[in-house]
């Protein structure tokens, strides 16, 4: 495994710096507050017989808040799992034009993504969809993390600039 700087990824676009300190921060605190959530539902329920009333139904709202707040943070710093059989054969420019093509199919998923939850937080709210215990509004979840998934979708676009510009490293 290679540990590469992160010299050439779209960190080094103005603007994403501080997006993704932030984002790092939020799903840091929310996995903590997750595993502390966790921890004393379990131990009241065997401890006490007192689990804590819809701790399910909070950690199952938390968990795509973290998966989201990482998505941008993974492609921005390029740091997807990606399998490299034939990159010591390929030629450089073949390359570029190979990392281009993987960004463009990754922008596109990305926003195709988006999209569709932007369409589903619409119809969330169209429909007052909640939650089943704490009666929460789903729109917000679900249009937090289309706002969270097109921030990747730009990064995908931005890690595209720097292949074409020459400012990316090779992987």
């Amino acid at each position: 495994m290679d540990l590469q700087s992160t010299y050439g990824t779209a960190d080094h676009i103005r603007g994403f710096t501080p997006l993704a300190r932030l984002l790092s921060r939020i799903a840091c605190l929310l996995l903590f507050s997750m595993m502390v959530l966790t921890f004393v539902d379990v131990a009241g329920r065997y401890l006490f017989s007192a689990p804590l009333p819809a701790t399910y139904e909070v950690v199952s709202l938390m968990m795509p808040a973290i998966i989201f707040c990482a998505l941008p943070l993974t492609v921005l710093y390029d740091g997807h799992v990606t399998v490299d059989l034939l990159d010591s054969i390929i030629p450089a420019p073949l390359a570029r034009v190979q990392s281009v093509v993987v960004h463009l199919f990754s922008a596109s998923a990305l926003g195709l993504i988006t999209w569709r939850l932007v369409i589903k937080s619409m119809d969330q709210r169209y429909y007052e969809e909640v939650t089943d215990e704490l009666y929460l509004n789903l729109w917000p979840f679900s249009a937090l993390m289309a706002v969270l998934c097109a921030v990747a979708t730009l990064a995908a676009l931005a890690n595209i600039v720097l292949v074409i510009t020459g400012r990316k490293i090779r992987g």
